[in-house]
C-alpha cells in the first residue's frame, strides 16, 4: 500500500457520549476544522444492523447520532476495546493514510485503543481516567461544557 502524504483523516469514536449535549459543540467545531482542512471525517460506531457491512462509505454525508456530525465514512464495530482500533488501522491501510498524520477523538476508556493508533489523539470531556492518561501521554484535552 502506498501512503498518500498529506492526506489525513479524523476518527470520532461515537460509541459512547462523544456527541452528548455537553460535548457536541466541541466535537462539531473540531469536525468543522478538519472538514475545512480537507480531512476525511470518519465515525467509529457501535455494531450495525444485521446485513450491514463492517465498514461502508457514507452516502451523502449522513448525520451520525443525530448531532450533526456529517461523516465521509462510518466504521462499525460490535465489540469494545481492540475491535475499534482494528477497524481504524484497516481503514487507514486501505485508504493509504499515514497514521502519524491522522487524528482521533474519544471520551471513554474503550476508545483508548483508537487514540493509540493515530499520531494525533484528542481526549474529549472530563472523564478522570481519560484526562489523567492524556496528561501522562501529552495528549491534548478538549474540555466540554458541564451539564
Amino acid at each position: 500500500m502506498i501512503i498518500r502524504r498529506g492526506r489525513r483523516a479524523a476518527f470520532f469514536d461515537v460509541r459512547h457520549n462523544l456527541l452528548s449535549a455537553g460535548s457536541a459543540l466541541t466535537v462539531l467545531e473540531a469536525a468543522a476544522h478538519h472538514r475545512s482542512a480537507g480531512d476525511l471525517l470518519v465515525c467509529v460506531a457501535g455494531g450495525p444492523s444485521p446485513g450491514v457491512p463492517a465498514a461502508r462509505p457514507a452516502v451523502g454525508r449522513p448525520t451520525v447520532s443525530g448531532a450533526g456530525l456529517a461523516a465521509d465514512l462510518v466504521l462499525y464495530t460490535d465489540a469494545p476495546d481492540e475491535a475499534g482500533s482494528e477497524v481504524v488501522v484497516e481503514a487507514m491501510a486501505r485508504l493509504g493514510l499515514d497514521p502519524a498524520q491522522c487524528f482521533a477523538y474519544g471520551d471513554h476508556r474503550e476508545g483508548l485503543t483508537i487514540l493509540r493508533v493515530v499520531g494525533n489523539p484528542r481526549v474529549v470531556g472530563r472523564d478522570p481516567l481519560m484526562t489523567e492518561l492524556a496528561r501522562d501521554c501529552g495528549w491534548p484535552i478538549l474540555h466540554t461544557a458541564r451539564y
